[in-house]
């Protein structure tokens, strides 16, 4: 299974943004990552390295606006071949393979006006590559007035906006792509960006696929809004025959001092040799097995931490989800 997710963050130029761009991303244990907004300088360091995230293929411009960028995991398979950037910073496509199969990815940060014309030109540079794709990003665009805003006292949309909707799906239609989310939920409505100076929530975010990639389709979601004015978006495609992710455990040192777990392991640990002893055969082989036994505690105590802070995590999101509901 490969997860991607589609994230606005608002400009990345600030210690605390990258830091919760990057617990989101581990949070959502995403394997591809789409940023729009980025704000990096095309001539400075790419600043959003992260052990987690060690393929980083971004596009920016000078003046710290626009900028996108893919991030991979590290045990995420695809492979990529060839990259293009464009210099506005406003899109950036590359060439990849997942699992042998060809697949063009490209991540969109649309402009607030032109988006047609914009649009059509990334379209045009996707008509190059054949294979499965993958399209995802900020459009600035409702693809459905109807379904994809929602305005205080339901104020009809106006002629403008609906035109540009129109034209929006012809132009997703014409190129044989799918809105993801939407396939999934036909009849739904969620929003995935709040807009505070107009007071509206609208689904602009987006993932489109054209029929090799909805044949992966396995799940949509479309997250809270928290930090950034942008919920979110994320799906989940199944490739067949992708590899296992191979993980080794390592001690997570903070066990030792957290008191939920400290006496349990010191407890674990004198059981062990009272009971053990007296009976082993020599000492090198009572503390190999004291090894085992030691990990086991470990990995028992992290895990109930873990489903611990997991169930206070979900509820602050059930709760706060049902207040957006409330407010829909």
């Amino acid at each position: 299974m490969i997860k991607c997710i589609s994230l606005n963050v608002k400009g990345l130029n600030s210690n605390a943004k990258r830091r919760l761009t990057l617990t989101e991303c581990k949070s959502q244990k995403a394997d591809v990552v789409f940023l729009q907004e980025t704000h990096f300088d095309r001539e400075g360091s790419f600043k959003f390295a992260a052990q987690t995230y060690l393929r980083v293929y971004s596009a920016s411009v000078g003046n710290k606006t626009a900028g996108v960028a893919i991030l991979l995991s590290a045990t995420c398979p695809i492979q990529v071949e060839s990259c293009w950037a464009d210099e506005q910073g406003r899109y950036i496509i590359f060439q990849a393979s997942l699992c042998g199969t060809p697949l063009i990815l490209c991540n969109v940060y649309a402009p607030n006006s032109g988006q047609i014309p914009f649009l059509k030109k990334v379209f045009l540079e996707l008509d190059k590559y054949l294979p499965a794709a993958l399209v995802g990003g900020d459009f600035n665009t409702a693809f459905s007035e109807h379904w994809d805003r929602l305005t205080p006292g339901n104020i009809p949309p106006s002629g403008a906006q609906q035109r540009l909707s129109c034209l929006f799906r012809r132009l997703i239609r014409q190129n044989a792509l799918y809105d993801l989310w939407r396939v999934n939920y036909p009849s739904s409505r969620t929003y995935s960006f709040y807009s505070h100076p107009h007071r509206n929530h609208t689904r602009i975010d987006y993932f489109f696929g054209n029929t090799p990639t909805l044949r992966m389709l396995t799940d949509a979601e479309i997250g809270n809004i928290t930090w950034s004015d942008h919920g979110p978006f994320s799906i989940t495609l199944n490739p067949g025959g992708n590899r296992p992710r191979m993980c080794h455990w390592r001690l997570n040192e903070s066990l030792l001092t957290k008191l939920p777990t400290r006496p349990e392991l010191g407890d674990s640990l004198k059981e062990y040799f009272s009971l053990n002893e007296p009976s082993a055969p020599s000492v090198a082989v009572l503390w190999e097995a004291h090894k085992a036994v030691f990990r086991g505690t470990c990995i028992g105590g992290s895990t109930r931490l873990k489903r611990d802070h997991n169930l206070r995590f979900n509820n602050t999101l059930a709760q706060l989800k049902q207040l957006e509901t409330r407010l829909h």
